[in-house]
């Protein structure tokens, strides 16, 4: 227990003699220092383990209060090997600005607080308590309640495609809260570790944090609209998951999740560089999954029989690797090579090309990320990812969408 020591010893004993800490560690100030030995100590009515104190040396500043408890709390408990989840304060005692102060000081740090009220006081009861009428009060835990903004918090930014900083968010919440809202905050920092991986192409790893949250969003669900919402996004987005890992590699999901990623990165992020970069891998993915899937050709490793006779010659010329000499199609020969084989894809591809896909591909290849200087803006960004949902005839409610959290 943290205890401030003020003008009388009595609710402090009160306190400590009816909880029975194992640890004091008492805040005072120079002046109240001495009521540790003299009165405290003696009065305890059980063998405590260890105490220490804190001291202030102005207990009516309050930055003062703050710095002296922020600075050495936290070594006295790591010397007593105590986790914070396990301290109580009792601000009963000590001047104003130093409850405060203790208060602030272990509102990250604490789970429980008690105060020394009682059935009557001095001063026609407005005053002291008068001794032999303390009642202890344990006060609900403040972060029930402090918890309730950082989640909002935590929404907003995992609705801004933040999902590592939301994580932290809601992390910290399940630590600090109680036992009964801990189930959402927990399925909550589930949820966002797995947009978090998915966000980043770790499907697996994706799948089983999306997995861990779907038990406690179904019991939720049933109490909340906002959760029932939340949970069917959430079975598409496993429902999506699974069809793009346990089936064919590469596969039309690997890019329509491309396409989905440089939305995020373009319309939450504004970041159109990186939008535009993850549209020419999906086109160059959707190239290479219609050579496999309906042709049987790797575009990493393609057999020379299986190229057209009168492309074979300049293919095995240009893009045969001189270390392991496997034949390795770049987009544009992969789509050359599908148009040969009579592609419906490779005929929309080219049907676009001039007016539309190599223009927007020649801003793609003078962007920063690429090999130019130049950015890239929201404008070309939508008539890129336009142009590729037309060859690929791909509809935007095809393409998986994070939920929207509002809870």
């Amino acid at each position: 227990m943290i205890v401030s020591v003020g003008g009388t010893s009595a609710p402090i004993l009160f306190s400590l003699n009816k909880t029975k800490p194992e640890y004091i560690c008492f805040f005072v100030s120079k002046n109240t220092k001495r009521m540790i030995e003299e009165e405290i100590l003696p009065s305890l009515d059980y063998k405590l383990r260890h105490h220490d104190w804190i001291a202030t040396s102005n207990p009516e500043q309050l930055s003062e209060c703050y710095s002296s408890i922020n600075k050495k709390l936290p070594d006295l408990l790591e010397k007593w090997e105590i986790d914070p989840e396990e301290i109580c304060v009792d601000y009963t005692e000590g001047t104003k600005t130093m409850s405060v102060a203790l208060a602030l000081a272990t509102i990250d740090k604490s789970c429980c607080y008690s105060y020394v009220g009682g059935s009557e006081r001095s001063k026609g009861g407005i005053g002291v308590v008068i001794d032999g009428n303390e009642r202890m009060h344990f006060l609900d835990n403040p972060w029930n309640e402090i918890a309730q903004m950082e989640k909002r918090e935590g929404c907003i930014l995992f609705n801004k495609a933040r999902y590592a900083t939301a994580v932290d968010i809601f992390r910290k919440c399940v630590e600090r809260v109680s036992k009964d809202q801990k189930p959402l905050f927990r399925a909550l920092c589930e949820m966002a570790t797995g947009y978090d991986l998915w966000d980043r192409f770790k499907h697996s790893e994706a799948r089983k944090h999306l997995f861990k949250c779907r038990e406690t969003l179904t019991a939720l669900s049933s109490e909340k609209k906002e959760i029932k919402s939340l949970f069917r996004q959430l079975e598409a987005n496993i429902e999506f998951l699974e069809a793009l890992l346990f089936g064919n590699k590469p596969s039309i999901f690997y890019y329509r999740d491309l396409l989905a990623n440089a939305k995020r990165r373009a319309d939450l992020e504004n970041k159109h560089d990186d939008a535009v970069a993850r549209l020419y891998r999906a086109i160059e993915l959707l190239g290479q999954s219609e050579l496999k899937n309906s042709y049987g050709i790797e575009t990493s490793n393609v057999k020379e029989e299986l190229i057209p006779e009168d492309l074979r010659a300049e293919y095995r010329q240009k893009y045969r690797d001189k270390y392991d000499s496997r034949i390795k199609l770049p987009l544009w020969a992969s789509y050359q090579l599908l148009k040969v084989l009579g592609s419906d894809l490779a005929r929309r591809f080219f049907n676009h090309y001039e007016g539309k896909i190599r223009p927007l591909l020649n801003v793609r290849n003078n962007s920063i990320l690429a090999h130019g200087l130049d950015p890239i803006d929201e404008k070309n960004f939508r008539k890129l990812f336009d142009s590729v949902l037309e060859i690929s005839e791909t509809k935007e409610e095809d393409i998986p969408e994070f939920p929207l959290l509002k809870l």
